[in-house]
């Protein structure tokens, strides 16, 4: 059954398409603070958010009141129900009219002022296809709850272009992409990844057999950062993601750190006991965060196993 929509308008739209399109998908999360960061962006820029299905009133009310009180164009796409974040992204990208997209997610705040110009620029230097940005946790609060994903992000995720560029496809993040409109209306993401996690890996190592990756360093902060029970959920919902992402690119897949750990538990024979044990480790806060991200890493992976092929 389609899932019913409505359409909220703000600003005065361009009399021009747009140079950049930022697209932002939220469920749940209020990306009042990243709709403030890009306020007045000029007539190069457009904002285009959606709704997954968040069924919050309140919620709507303050991501209006957000758009409303900048000068940059903006809308909302509302869906009654969550779809999904390959789902959600593909509607942003029908929605979008500028000639790029880039993908921004609502619990990220872009480090520089500049943060804008310097994408326009790019594109008027090197009309890239796929560029990506990096992640930061510069304005990222840690606090004892989200210690431990402050820990393993910034081990895991932080780095800088000339690291990324060592393995483009697999460095690439939907947080803080830059692709051309054109490129990914002949490659969409694929709504078969529905939950949490790696629809955004999937697409990259399917654009990277298309068109080259850039990698710059202009990165955007992660401020959603999450506790321990919640990053916990996600690693055990990302498992049939995973399992789908092996099957459609296994020589690729077999060369994750992830999936070589999935698959000496996968033949674990007390791997139920085990991932207790690692969910107990990454929660013990007196252990060093090198063990705790570690032992998150080793549960994730166990969930991973379940579905490998």
């Amino acid at each position: 059954m389609p899932v019913a929509e409505r359409l909220l308008s703000f600003g005065e739209p361009p009399r021009q398409a747009p140079k950049i399109s930022v697209l932002t998908p939220f469920h749940r999360h209020d990306p009042s603070a990243l709709i403030g960061r890009l306020a007045h962006a000029g007539a190069d820029v457009e904002l285009v958010l959606l709704d997954d299905g968040s069924a919050t009133a309140a919620l709507i009310a303050r991501v209006s009141a957000a758009a409303a009180a900048i000068g940059t164009p903006s809308r909302i796409v509302v869906w009654d129900q969550n779809q999904g974040r390959a789902a959600a992204r593909n509607r942003l990208i029908e929605a979008a009219r500028g000639e790029y997209v880039l993908f921004l997610d609502a619990d990220m705040l872009p480090d520089s002022e500049h943060y804008l110009d310097t994408w326009l620029r790019l594109i008027q230097a090197e009309r890239p296809y796929v560029a990506f940005g990096g992640l930061s946790l510069r304005y990222a609060q840690a606090t004892p709850a989200t210690a431990l994903h402050h820990g393993l992000f910034a081990r895991s995720d932080c780095k800088p272009a000339r690291q990324r560029e060592r393995a483009p496809a697999q460095t690439v993040a939907t947080a803080n992409l830059l692709v051309r409109r054109d490129f990914l209306a002949a490659y969409p993401f694929d709504d078969g990844f529905v939950g949490w996690g790696f629809e955004d890996v999937d697409w990259a190592l399917r654009a990277a057999k298309h068109a080259p990756i850039t990698h710059i360093d202009n990165p955007a902060t992660h401020v959603g950062l999450d506790e321990v029970d919640v990053l916990l959920r996600k690693c055990a919902e990302a498992g049939p993601n995973f399992g789908r992402l092996a099957r459609k690119h296994p020589a690729a897949v077999s060369r994750f750190a992830a999936h070589r750990a999935a698959l000496a538990l996968k033949f674990a024979p007390a791997r139920t006991w085990m991932r207790h044990a690692f969910a107990w480790l990454a929660r013990e806060a007196s252990a060093p965060m090198s063990v705790r991200c570690a032992a998150l890493k080793l549960y994730r992976a166990s969930h991973y196993a379940e579905y490998l092929p």
